[in-house]
């Protein structure tokens, strides 16, 4: 069957395969950040269909962080039984179910002011002030209380979203972070603001609840020191525990439509020299593609956009289908505002080719 489908144990949980769904928004949540039907049955067939480890789309931990209206809230108590229903329809299937916390930063819509790491112009001639430590410390909070609510609702463990230019991103990326204080300045400082965070959650919710980190493997900025840099916090999260860290990059949205796993030569020289369990996402394809990162050294691969085109790949996949129907258009992350309930214009192309 290949390596994929065997069992890992990762210490705080194992997972019955390999394969983790990786977080991706999914436009199904209602316009007051809670939980669907439509995103229940989701995650059901997500399950279903031989997924060992499904990580929720990115939920936001502060109303200062939201990224979009119908994000998932877990600000506040009233997602406690969101996440539950959504935790037991996956673990029915015996499969783990992860909750990704985030916070927006300058992304952020409905807010008075934008902030950021340190002040800068941002697009549509808006401008972001400095985040204040005492703001800092209040977003480390808002993180560690939602872990806490997470954890409440029964679920597998928590993922911090620190990539893609989210807020945690930006404060690990020396690109955007200029700062001269604790949170800035070398691979440490830059790295506060996550261990702080990964430190408070062990306090509240115990040591062995499982914490995941979702990191960028690269950076516009200098890249060849970014992956000393990287590497440095790596050993940082195993140090503090951290129950497998989940590599992307900032440049996914951009590749070719072509191309395949797109950093893994850098992830898996980072998988020689740091101890920590790790995943990798982008540009997985095949199941030829899924055994490489794993015979790379690899502990577990990711799928993001693959499984919104087809929720069942890995089983199609298994039935012969040579490769996944997803081509990276990324109209994913806007068809859903045009046309309400879509999430994948291709999938609506291969439907009709089938009838």
């Amino acid at each position: 069957m290949g390596k994929w489908n065997e069992p890992i144990d990762l210490g705080t949980f194992n997972c019955r395969n390999r394969v983790i769904r990786s977080a991706t928004h999914s436009f199904l949540g209602s316009v007051d950040g809670h939980m669907t039907e439509a995103e229940y049955a989701m995650y059901d067939q997500l399950a279903a269909s031989d997924i060992g480890l499904i990580i929720t789309g990115h939920c936001c931990v502060s109303p200062q962080g939201r990224a979009n209206e119908e994000q998932i809230n877990v600000f506040d108590d009233t997602c406690i039984e969101d996440l539950r229903q959504a935790a037991a329809t996956v673990q029915a299937h015996d499969s783990r179910f992860v909750v990704q916390l985030s916070h927006a930063g300058p992304r952020a819509i409905d807010v008075d002011e934008y902030c950021d790491v340190v002040a800068r112009p941002l697009k549509k001639h808006h401008s972001a002030r400095a985040l204040t430590a005492a703001e800092i410390q209040q977003i480390e909070r808002d993180f560690i209380a939602a872990a806490r609510r997470a954890q409440a609702a029964g679920v597998d463990g928590v993922q911090l979203h620190a990539a893609h230019s989210y807020l945690l991103s930006r404060f690990l990326d020396p690109f955007f972070n200029q700062r001269e204080d604790a949170y800035g300045g070398d691979a440490a400082g830059r790295f506060h603001i996550v261990a702080e965070i990964v430190q408070g959650i062990h306090a509240a919710c115990g040591p062995e609840f499982p914490v995941l980190v979702k990191i960028n493997s690269d950076t516009k900025a200098d890249d060849a020191a970014y992956e000393a840099d990287l590497l440095y916090m790596l050993h940082e999260c195993q140090r503090l525990g951290v129950t497998l860290v989940e590599l992307s990059g900032v440049d996914f949205i951009n590749q070719p439509h072509g191309a395949s796993l797109y950093y893994l030569e850098r992830a898996a020289r980072l998988r020689r020299e740091a101890g920590i369990p790790l995943s990798l996402v982008g540009g997985v394809r095949t199941l030829a593609d899924i055994e490489k990162v794993l015979a790379a050294g690899l502990d577990m691969v990711s799928l993001g956009r693959p499984l919104v085109c087809e929720p069942d790949l890995l089983l199609r996949l298994q039935h012969g289908q040579p490769k996944s129907n997803c081509i990276s258009c990324n109209r994913c992350f806007v068809i859903a505002h045009l046309h309400p309930g879509m999430r994948c214009i291709r999938q609506r192309q291969l439907r009709r080719a089938e009838k």
